[in-house]
């Protein structure tokens, strides 16, 4: 009986390790299908320009440098939402979300 019990508390112990001591795997992520750079280019270059300077009294410039204060999910936002009291538009609507994660990633990080 004592064997039995050591066994059990021997098993119990081992299962318990085993579950909290392995560490979860975590997915590797898919990479985006989305052409970030194309869809820039159809939606984004009239008012923000090809060279993501700019253009005077449309949009803001969209290079590196200026996005830098914002965090990713700011500039998501706002391609989502659009910004109230100018011309730029909320997007949520027009685009797919993935494209909209694309646009935002390729912004900050291109």
């Amino acid at each position: 009986m004592v064997k039995l019990k050591v066994l059990a508390l021997v098993m119990g112990g081992a299962l318990f390790v085993a579950a909290c001591g392995a560490p979860e795997a975590t997915p590797t992520p898919t990479p985006s299908t989305v052409n970030a750079a194309g869809v820039y280019s159809t939606n984004c270059v009239p008012c923000h320009g090809a060279d993501r300077k700019g253009v005077e009294g449309l949009g803001k410039p969209l290079t590196q440098e200026s996005l830098a204060p914002l965090s990713d999910s700011a500039v998501k936002d706002v391609i989502e939402n659009g910004r109230e009291g100018t011309v730029m538009v909320a997007w949520k609507d027009l685009i797919s979300d993935e494209e909209i994660d694309a646009l935002a990633q390729f912004l900050k990080n291109n």
